[in-house]
């Protein structure tokens, strides 16, 4: 049974991803748990084998027996935060990951799955392939994203790591994080308070439900074990079948019972007016495509929400 390690364990997918292998692998995990990460303390609750850490420190070193694949989930996320600190972006997103990095030669863990993001994609453009140009990105937490991937694919070819990279595209569902736009709208409605919608609505993402990259993870940690050294994939991992925002929160209003409020704001600079995911080579590399139909993953996140809040 291979031993599987996580970063960002208590973490939205991380959280997710642990109550999935249970049982199926050997599986620890780290996570900051910050006193004032109040859905981590949520999640951490329910996990067996995790352990407050930090992606800085030398987490591997004391481990008597080193993971078989590591996957590396912890960052700093949401595009808004790195407008206002990017350095907390830096630290976690760059120096963090290199550290990772560093771990993994040190202590010859040969195999990292590791969290990108859509949001490595450059502005105007419409289906994204993972050749899609990815040369300037709106946010600075783009920017760190792709700066990781970057570096992961010198380590592979420097050192011998074996790196498989997913972009994720707007992934909700169950045990969501409270700064994400699913979250805000499920408490808002509920609460009968108003919701901001950019653009008056014109805003397209590609959401993907939890549990279809959950699916993937576990499919691609036996994959990665098999490759040969030195080598990097990056995949796209979304639904393929983008939705206006508006739409969105209209579903998720329906889902709950409520009339939405809303106010519409305009676009932030630094976020893309779409996102759409080709998703063709993931699915030829592992015989999987993202499944959930979104009227069925916000059904499933607002039927948590009604029983798990994390207020």
């Amino acid at each position: 049974m291979s031993l599987i390690f996580i970063t960002g364990g208590a973490g939205f997918i991380g959280y997710q991803l642990q109550k999935q292998l249970d049982g199926k692998f050997d599986v620890n995990a780290i996570d900051l748990l910050s006193p004032n990460n109040k859905a981590g303390t949520f999640r951490s609750a329910n996990l067996k084998n995790i352990e407050q850490g930090d992606i800085a420190n030398t987490f591997l070193d004391n481990l008597n027996t080193k993971p078989d694949v590591l996957i590396h989930l912890a960052a700093e996320t949401g595009i808004s935060g790195s407008l206002i600190n990017p350095a907390k972006y830096f630290e976690t997103n760059l120096h963090g990951t290199f550290n990772v990095l560093e771990q993994c030669r040190k202590n010859g863990v040969k195999h990292l799955i590791y969290a990108s993001s859509s949001s490595v994609y450059s502005p105007n453009q419409q289906l994204m392939s993972e050749e899609s140009n990815t040369q300037s990105q709106l946010s600075f937490y783009g920017t760190s994203k792709k700066m990781s991937e970057v570096m992961i694919e010198n380590y592979c070819a420097q050192f011998g790591l074996i790196a498989i990279g997913l972009r994720f595209f707007t992934v909700y569902g169950s045990w969501t994080r409270p700064d994400m736009a699913a979250y805000k709208f499920m408490s808002n409605i509920d609460k009968g308070l108003p919701i901001n919608i950019y653009n008056k609505g014109n805003v397209y993402r590609d959401f993907t439900h939890v549990s279809d990259i959950i699916k993937a993870i576990e499919l691609l940690i036996n994959k990665i074990q098999f490759e040969k050294i030195g080598t990097h994939k990056i995949f796209n991992i979304g639904l393929g079948s983008p939705i206006s925002v508006l739409q969105y929160a209209k579903l998720i209003a329906q889902s709950i019972g409520k009339e939405p409020k809303i106010n519409f704001t305009n676009l932030p600079d630094n976020e893309l007016i779409s996102t759409y995911s080709n998703t063709n080579k993931l699915e030829k590399y592992i015989q999987f495509k993202p499944e959930c139909k979104i009227e069925d993953g916000i059904n499933e996140m607002v039927a948590w929400y009604k029983n798990n809040s994390y207020e």
